[in-house]
């Protein structure tokens, strides 16, 4: 049986929304132990949450032991990929992809899930593209997302962590497969392997927008192996955000950013009241940070 190469490679061009042209996300869900909270109340009651740091490059900046450490606390959630938008995943700049496959339209549901707070529902809605064969055009419905994922619930009651970090990367996986694999399909002359993504929803509470994670590909039930030396391209890790919860709902924001938020955290992004707890906010409005330092002792 003859067998074919496949290369799926795409990215997500963030830097019109002040982020980077290849950028990918990692996001981490787990427990805010009491222990956590108690060194956090240390660290902030001394003003030691942040501490200057050496960059691979020799470069000087701000950074966080205790948030970086953060990200390792994943019990509910962890995963990393692109960072996409309703599903912007068609993607691929740098032309790596080979040419012989196409996405299906279709999620693979084993791997892709909304993930949300037990208890909310969040309005589980997909935009899904439809012919009308009456006008013949395309038009757009909200429909029902559960059909095509599943739903990871989050457990709501008491402090949870959402952890967040925006990363340079550029989604790379590929096999080799069988050409029988490959289907006949109505807008392309040539047969073409069918991928399904592994795409999750992540939606990070009231008042922060939501954004999706192509982690996975699949060709008739198939994972195709990701190449992560492939998918670095040099940028490194930019920043982390996280979002403390309490019963489910936000109650503190912190970050590690220098420079002002870009997506999915920029202003325009976001409708929240809760200023970010980061070295940017402490370098610019040395008051609010204040301010907001005591909003979250009292919370602690």
């Amino acid at each position: 049986m003859k067998n074919e190469k496949i290369t799926v490679a795409s990215n997500y061009d963030g830097s019109s929304e002040g982020g980077i042209e290849h950028q990918g996300v990692e996001v981490s869900i787990g427990c805010f132990t009491s222990d956590k909270s108690e060194h956090l109340k240390l660290l902030l009651q001394n003003d030691n949450l942040f501490e200057e740091r050496t960059g691979p490059r020799g470069n000087a900046f701000i950074g966080s032991s205790f948030l970086n450490d953060l990200m390792d606390v994943n019990e509910n959630y962890h995963k990393n990929g692109l960072i996409t938008y309703e599903n912007e995943i068609n993607n691929d700049i740098e032309n790596l992809s080979t040419d012989n496959w196409c996405f299906s339209g279709d999620y693979n549901k084993k791997a892709s899930s909304m993930v949300v707070f037990d208890g909310e529902d969040r309005g589980l809605k997909q935009e899904v593209q439809k012919y009308d064969d009456a006008t013949g055009e395309w038009i757009t419905t909200m429909e029902d997302s559960t059909s095509t994922r599943s739903t990871l619930k989050i457990p709501k009651e008491g402090f949870i962590k959402m952890s967040v970090r925006s990363e340079s990367l550029y989604f790379y996986a590929g096999g080799i497969l069988p050409v029988d694999k490959k289907s006949v399909l109505e807008d392309y002359s040539d047969p073409k392997f069918e991928v399904q993504p592994g795409v999750d929803t992540i939606f990070p509470g009231s008042g922060f927008c939501d954004f999706d994670i192509l982690h996975s590909v699949f060709v008739d039930g198939e994972e195709l192996g990701r190449n992560f030396e492939e998918e670095d391209f040099g940028g490194g890790v930019l920043y982390s955000s996280h979002l403390l919860f309490k019963d489910g709902i936000v109650v503190a924001w912190l970050a590690t950013n220098n420079n002002a938020h870009f997506w999915p955290f920029g202003d325009e992004y976001t409708e929240t009241s809760l200023p970010c707890i980061s070295p940017y906010l402490k370098e610019n409005n040395p008051e609010t940070y204040e301010a907001a330092v005591k909003s979250l002792l009292e919370k602690l």
